[in-house]
């Protein structure tokens, strides 16, 4: 029990909870960080709930801190004609009179792995003279908790299309599925204002840490049966969705195979065929990896006395192929002491633990009197198989098995959807006419190509015939390493490592780049080596990196030298990459069109110039690696001197442009001629690449990739640029999965 008392005016609703792992920013701890939100409501009314409160437990619920309140979900206010509108109000701004208040209800949060970050979704409510609008705005509401800060940030609405069936579309009280790569399937319900039956469906966001952006949305369902279907609940397991849903009379539940599209809704039943029992409340998925489960409330349990039977609260198993509970599984999860239990959560803490939180809901009035005291009880489902089904840190990230999960960010959110910004278009030839067919656009792209060759300078001779000499050679698991020497410029040997995996070729391939090769196989930070993950996915790997320029602080390559280098540093690391194509391509067991270059942040960039420059490279994963130029952003800093603004020494002060300390180079006359880095992107197409998107590449940038969406879709093709985000610089279990997937899907 975490809370208990009441005070015969207020009571608890909502208590539902969500786990920060261990080991993340802002826990430290060896145990889950839960934190449980829950709201005050006045008992006098009909759902007139105030902000929302917190309490956190690290010690698996032994103990919780007291209940404080949110400032972030204080209510707000409408006012007059010269005020700022509350949070929400423009879903239907001529709906509201001065004097209106809002404030969010039904909240779940939930751990979103791809960003590491806990993200609370509701629904917005709306008041006038303290007693809830019937006819109002109503917008799926969200905010981000600061673990770090302790603090939960200002909530926000997702911004759905301006339809009046969405003018009243909440998510209140509904469990979300996390896809791999951060996107959001959202169950929620909506209508127009002034109708009153509910129609359900899921829609699909991108969340980069901040901002849910609206993608796409599903099918809807709904019976006409009084407010139709509402509150629904969505979970995923052994390859489908599952969605259930409240009517008044009797719950519901379907079936989709992405998600987003359902079959027709069936009402709920035992396996002997017998209804559930389940009416005019919600219910919620339990999922294992082993197994299905509904938590639900229902008549028949000698509950009568109890508001619409909900309590006690049920769980029972459930066959996924018929769509049943199975009877003789159910069990009472929490007792009923005369007080609803309808409204609760379920939280994943860990792969051991599961939880349901629920309050004592002390309405109608007199409750009490059955023993209950408005306590907020933590149900604890403990397993005897861990539970891999769910995603904690630590334990890697849930794998994008099918297809379409990767491809389905080749589409923009929808606010960015065919938005070229102001850069010119690719498309566009020097003399201003504009290439349409695919033969036009070979002129165009070797128009694109021969500009950036004669601004970049031009490439010495590629190594076609490399001489690679085996320094070291050891085995690990599943896997040949080597450490191998060879010459990646006219001037200059390197050393790298080769990773072969076992068993017989040719084998995909693909050129790992960093500040030196060590971190790619193993031996550096997490999360950045990706020649060791991709070779036990059975790629043979080579891991390069700039290890003596890295520790002169000088990073890149300088032909003929770094005095007077006649190659951008940065178009020169694309030199020394293609030549390590030649060294992978030469190899019997390499499939030469099979070939692929990834790299994060000056690996990105690197990864990113290489394979615009080098047509061999079968496809690219960069990590954001700031693929335009964007001088508000010290980490995308293309006009230092190792990059695109070399100058003879003494360099300039290292950091952003100022009137004290200007770029120079090459980088400032790109600037003054319009060039930006979407011309390189172009000349990829129709090659694919992907863009792992942080905090340098965040969700805006769609404005400069959907110019290569425009070259590629003249090319007849759809499928070719894709983007994850995240929003933080560093990469995580979940964004790597997204490469491997890609290179899989890609490449093998």
């Amino acid at each position: 029990m975490a809370h208990s008392g009441f005070d015969g005016q207020t009571c608890w609703v909502h208590a539902r909870a969500g786990a920060i792992p261990p080991g993340v920013q802002g826990n430290d701890s060896d145990h889950p960080l839960v934190v449980m939100t829950t709201q005050k409501l006045l008992l006098t009314g009909s759902d007139v709930f105030y902000r929302l409160h917190a309490s956190t437990t690290d010690d698996l619920a032994t103990s919780w801190t007291d209940l404080a309140p949110i400032d972030s979900f204080a209510r707000e206010t409408v006012g007059g004609p010269s005020d700022a509108l509350p949070t929400g109000a423009s879903i239907a701004p001529h709906l509201l009179e001065p004097g209106d208040e809002t404030t969010v209800c039904d909240f779940q949060p939930k751990w979103h792995a791809a960003s590491q970050r806990l993200l609370g979704i509701g629904q917005s409510v709306w008041y006038r003279n303290n007693r809830v609008m019937h006819v109002r705005p109503r917008g799926i509401a969200y905010a981000v908790y600061d673990a770090p800060a302790e603090r939960w940030s200002k909530w926000k609405t997702v911004n759905l299309p301006d339809e009046p069936r969405f003018q009243d579309a909440g998510s209140g009280s509904v469990q979300r599925v996390d896809l791999p790569g951060g996107d959001v399937l959202i169950p929620f319900y909506f209508k127009a204002p002034d109708t009153k039956q509910y129609s359900t469906a899921v829609c699909r966001c991108r969340f980069d840490g901040e901002t849910l952006h609206f993608v796409e949305v599903g099918n809807a369902l709904t019976v006409p049966i009084k407010r139709g279907l509402y509150e629904p609940s969505l979970t995923r397991w052994g390859g489908k969705f599952y969605l259930t849903m409240r009517n008044d009379e009797r719950g519901y539940v379907s079936i989709s195979d992405d998600g987003l599209h359902f079959e027709p809704q069936r009402t709920w039943t035992f396996d002997d065929g017998s209804d559930l029992g389940n009416y005019n409340t919600q219910q919620h998925w339990v999922t294992h990896r082993d197994g299905l489960f509904l938590v639900y409330t229902r008549r028949g349990a000698d509950n009568d006395h109890v508001f619409r039977h909900r309590a006690p609260l049920f769980i029972g198993r459930v066959d996924p192929e018929s769509l049943h509970v199975i009877r003789d599984s159910e069990q009472v999860l929490v007792p009923e002491r005369g007080a609803r239990l309808g409204n609760f959560g379920v939280v994943d803490v860990s792969p051991d633990e599961t939880w349901v939180t629920v309050t004592e809901w002390m309405q109608p009035r007199g409750v009490e009197k059955h023993g209950s005291d408005n306590s907020i009880f933590v149900a604890k489902l403990k397993w005897n198989r861990p539970n891999r089904h769910a995603t904690f840190a630590g334990t890697g990230a849930p794998e994008a098995s099918h297809a379409s999960e990767l491809l389905s960010y080749t589409r923009p959110p929808k606010a960015y959807t065919d938005d070229l910004g102001n850069d010119k278009s690719p498309l566009d030839f020097a003399d201003g006419s504009r290439a349409q067919t695919p033969a036009d656009w070979r002129r165009r792209r070797s128009e694109i190509l021969s500009t950036w060759q004669d601004l970049l300078g031009k490439w010495p001779p590629l190594i076609t015939d490399p001489d690679v000499e085996v320094l070291d050679s050891r085995r690990r698991d599943g896997f040949t390493q080597q450490k191998i020497r060879f010459r990646w410029t006219p001037t200059e040997t390197t050393t790298g490592y080769l990773l072969r995996p076992d068993g017989a070729g040719p084998f995909p391939a693909v050129v790992t780049v960093y500040y030196e090769p060590e971190t790619a196989i193993g031996d550096g930070n997490p999360h950045r080596d990706f020649a060791l993950q991709l070779a036990r996915r059975g790629f043979v790997t080579l891991s390069i990196g700039t290890t003596e320029a890295s520790e002169a602080k000088t990073y890149a390559l300088y032909h003929p030298s770094i005095d007077d280098a006649e190659v951008q540093p940065l178009s020169m690391l694309g030199y020394a990459a293609a030549n390590s194509w030649h060294v992978l391509a030469d190899r019997p067991d390499v499939d030469s069109k099979r070939i692929g270059i990834v790299g994060h942040s000056f690996g990105g960039k690197w990864a990113m110039f290489a394979s615009c420059l080098f047509d061999k490279f079968a496809c690219a994963a960069w990590s954001d690696a700031g693929i335009v130029f964007d001088e508000s952003r010290p980490s995308v800093n293309y006009w230092e001197p190792w990059y695109l603004g070399f100058h003879p020494k003494p360099w300039r002060k290292r950091g952003v442009i100022t009137d004290d300390n200007p770029a120079r180079g090459l980088y400032p006359r790109l600037v003054a001629e319009g060039h930006d880095l979407h011309e390189l992107h172009a000349l990829m197409a129709p090659r694919p690449f992907l863009v792992s998107g942080g905090s340098e590449d965040p969700v805006s940038r769609w404005q400069a990739l959907n110019h290569s969406v425009a070259v590629n879709r003249v090319l007849g093709h759809s499928d070719r640029v894709m983007m994850t985000n995240r929003p933080d610089h560093s990469p995580n279990a979940d964004s790597n999965e997204m490469i491997y997937a890609f290179f899989e899907h890609w490449l093998k």
